[in-house]
């Protein structure tokens, strides 16, 4: 999936249409000064000036010709997410959905949220926590020998693991064990939940299809997607997290954001219960549970279908002077999902071991942004 990052989206529901502007390009725009860009090396939040929260957003237009402010707010005409009639209240033909601007703000930073795109100066803040050894979570701008896994968004991305973050630039040794590896091999230590995962997330099928039976939200995994592969394990150890909360833009209808996820545990405990994974849970009015899984509706995990850069010959040049050299990872991904406007929304980013403490797994995360698409099921997909 080809996505553009947007600040005024394009939309052709009943005949809405509007421009289109740039954004990864960090360029500055809706009056976002790009002087605010990241002046908090040390990793702090950055929102001391949190009365600003919000004023990101950009101005919305009118349906007239004349481009001139509406004194009644945005206007949008996305149609439901089951791709059903459009929604009310739409005036004219032409409809716009205005997303928050946003303007990178995390060159030289430390802090993971920001590397991700979240709580840039002047924009909608998040309440931001994570879990687990601060070892376990990092930023970095490069990975491997190409630029595969260059960031998608300004200047860094986020990393968790479950086991260090340094270790990833650790080289694998020439015929080194791919069975007990020496790099990217640790116990973490005292963050081992076992079967039951930190609330809200549940592995917990659910008995339906939550789009088409609300009384479902909140019982499970919404996606029916962790319970098979997170049982054959038993219990989590190493547990790895960040998650934040904040209310939506009241004119958005989904956001997406970037992902790849990488294992040590192949070759040797690929299909096995050692089953390393990897969850982007949404706890919302639309969804409760993982929105990121494979074409095959596997959770994204030492198994997935997604695992496609699989170096059983120490070749990848995309491994090259790391710790996965001889294992396993999946390309950049796309996962997008569904939101009710302005509702609250928690969404945790985690990972974990899965029956063992040892063999580490990986995630990058970047690029979170809002969207003007409406989506039912949660989908991810390979970036293009």
């Amino acid at each position: 999936m080809t996505r553009a990052n947007i600040g005024i989206a394009v939309l052709t529901w009943a005949g809405c249409i509007a421009p289109g502007s740039g954004r990864n390009d960090g360029s500055a725009s809706g009056g976002i000064d790009p002087s605010g860009a990241d002046d908090y090396g040390d990793g702090s939040d950055g929102d001391d000036d949190g009365s600003d929260a919000g004023s990101g957003a950009a101005e919305a237009h009118d349906d007239g010709e004349d481009g001139s402010a509406s004194a009644d707010g945005p206007k949008f005409d996305l149609g439901t997410p089951d791709g059903g009639a459009p929604d009310e209240g739409c005036e004219s033909d032409r409809c716009t959905c205005t997303i928050p601007e946003h303007v990178p703000c995390d060159a030289g930073t430390s802090d993971p949220f920001r590397a991700i795109g979240l709580n840039c100066p002047g924009e909608l803040q998040v309440d931001a926590s994570s879990m687990g050894p601060a070892a376990a979570i990092g930023v970095r701008d490069q990975f491997g020998g190409t630029a595969t896994f260059d960031p998608r968004e300004g200047s860094v991305y986020a990393v968790i693991g479950s086991g260090r973050v340094a270790d990833l630039d650790e080289a694998t040794p020439p015929g080194d064990s791919d069975a007990f590896p020496t790099h990217c091999n640790d116990d973490l230590g005292g963050n081992d939940p076992g079967a039951t995962l930190p609330v809200p997330i549940l592995p917990t099928n659910v008995g339906g299809d939550c789009t088409a039976m609300p009384d479902l939200l909140g019982t499970g995994d919404c996606s029916n997607t962790i319970q098979e592969q997170f049982d054959q394990g038993g219990e989590a150890n190493d547990y790895v997290e960040l998650r934040f909360e904040l209310d939506v833009p009241p004119d958005v209808v989904s956001f997406s954001y970037d992902f790849a996820f990488f294992s040590v545990e192949y070759p040797v405990y690929y299909g096995s219960q050692f089953n390393d994974m990897y969850i982007g849970w949404l706890d919302s009015e639309a969804w409760t549970g993982n929105i990121s899984f494979d074409a095959q509706g596997q959770p994204i995990s030492l198994n997935a279908g997604f695992l496609e850069l699989q170096d059983d010959a120490a070749s990848l040049a995309e491994f090259d002077g790391t710790c996965m050299k001889q294992h396993a990872g999946t390309n950049w991904l796309t996962t997008t999902a569904g939101v009710v406007p302005g509702e609250h929304i928690t969404v945790v980013f985690a990972i974990f071991d899965l029956s063992d403490s040892i063999l580490d797994s990986y995630a990058f995360v970047d690029d979170f942004q809002w969207g003007c698409e409406p989506t039912g099921t949660p989908e991810t997909e390979p970036e293009g």
